[in-house]
């Protein structure tokens, strides 16, 4: 009797155990459901130039390109007072990916200009977008025509505390010009210009830029030429700047092809951000995103990004280079961070 009721027990125990396994898959989810995966949300910040920016748009959409092809991403775009302070914000943690400026970059990078002593070795580029030139505008009465006539002239480098000042007073400088600077913020500059206290001004911006227009429509201009030779020995000194042409016929009354230097303008982050995340981004900002950048940002809708992030005078972020080598790109050894993985 005893051996029949154990042996009962036994059965009951087999299918118990039967039937809490058919209740399971393999992986110890129920069997009538299906296996769902979380995908952690990260939240970001990403810096822009400020809203008044013609480059604002670019990184609205640009957020919202990389939020829609990969919603793990979850953006906000904070604007800024320029790339200095980006920068600033990037080394400190306070957001993660920002707008940037190749000369701001290159000092950044290494220590120098207004980052002297203190360089960001972590710094990476995700990419660059836009070219946007040095366009030094003079009255057409100023007698100005070539940069060495700006000797002794009441000239504005360009808005306090700019980019663009910075540049202009390092190649003025390396080229031996001496202008008499009338130092101001943009605003103030523009006026200064329209009343002829001053004979001209620098604008760093896209080509067909806003201000430079406005600044013609108050008083005739020119832009200024620089030779060949010239633009050959600043590049030499500050290999974070570019050659580019202003095609004749951009600007009213300019009816001749500009020669000038520009400054490339892109996105950075630090090594902090991963080299899957990192791909991902320039992914989807190139392919799933791109129309929505293209739609929002149409002065630059054409530019070939791609081509453009391989003139850094920095190193990528490790997932840029992942994503150019599958694209065919051969990428400069000088450009491949340490932490890149094949």
């Amino acid at each position: 009797m005893k051996k029949k009721i154990a042996l009962l027990l036994l059965i009951v125990l087999v299918f118990t155990l039967l039937a809490g396994c058919s209740k399971k898959d393999s992986s110890g989810n129920d069997s009538g459901e299906k296996t769902v995966q979380t995908v952690k949300k990260q939240y970001l910040t990403f810096a822009a130039p400020p809203a008044s920016s013609a480059l604002y748009p670019y990184w609205v959409s640009v957020g919202k390109a990389i939020s829609t092809t990969y919603p793990e991403f979850q953006i906000t775009v904070s604007e800024s007072q320029g790339a200095v302070d980006i920068a600033k914000r990037i080394r400190s943690g306070e957001v993660i990916v920002g707008n940037c400026v190749s000369s701001t970059d290159y000092e950044n990078y290494h220590g120098v200009g207004v980052f002297d002593g203190d360089p960001n070795e972590d710094l990476r580029i995700l990419w660059y977008y836009e070219t946007t030139p040095e366009q030094f505008v003079v009255s057409k009465t100023s007698g100005v025509n070539t940069v060495y006539d700006l000797n002794g002239k009441k000239f504005n480098p360009g808005g306090t505390g700019t980019s663009a000042a910075s540049i202009t007073f390092s190649i003025l400088e390396f080229l031996g010009v001496s202008p008499d600077y009338f130092e101001a913020g943009q605003a103030d500059a523009a006026d200064a210009y329209a009343n002829r206290q001053i004979i001209g001004t620098v604008k760093l911006g896209p080509i067909n830029d806003s201000y430079v227009m406005q600044l013609i429509a108050s008083q005739p201009a020119n832009l200024i030429n620089f030779s060949d030779e010239d633009i050959e020995k600043i590049i030499k000194e500050f290999p974070y700047l570019i050659p580019v042409t202003i095609p004749a016929g951009t600007y009213q009354g300019v009816d001749y092809d500009v020669k000038t230097i520009a400054t490339i303008q892109g996105a950075q982050t630090t090594t902090k951000l991963t080299q899957e995340d990192g791909y991902k981004m320039i992914k989807a900002m190139w392919e799933e995103g791109k129309e929505i950048w293209q739609s929002a940002y149409t002065i630059g809708a054409q530019n070939n990004i791609l081509e453009l992030s391989l003139r850094s005078s920095v190193p990528l972020h490790a997932g840029t280079v992942q994503y150019l080598k599958e694209q065919g790109y051969d990428v400069p050894a000088s450009l491949i961070p340490p932490e890149y993985k094949e």
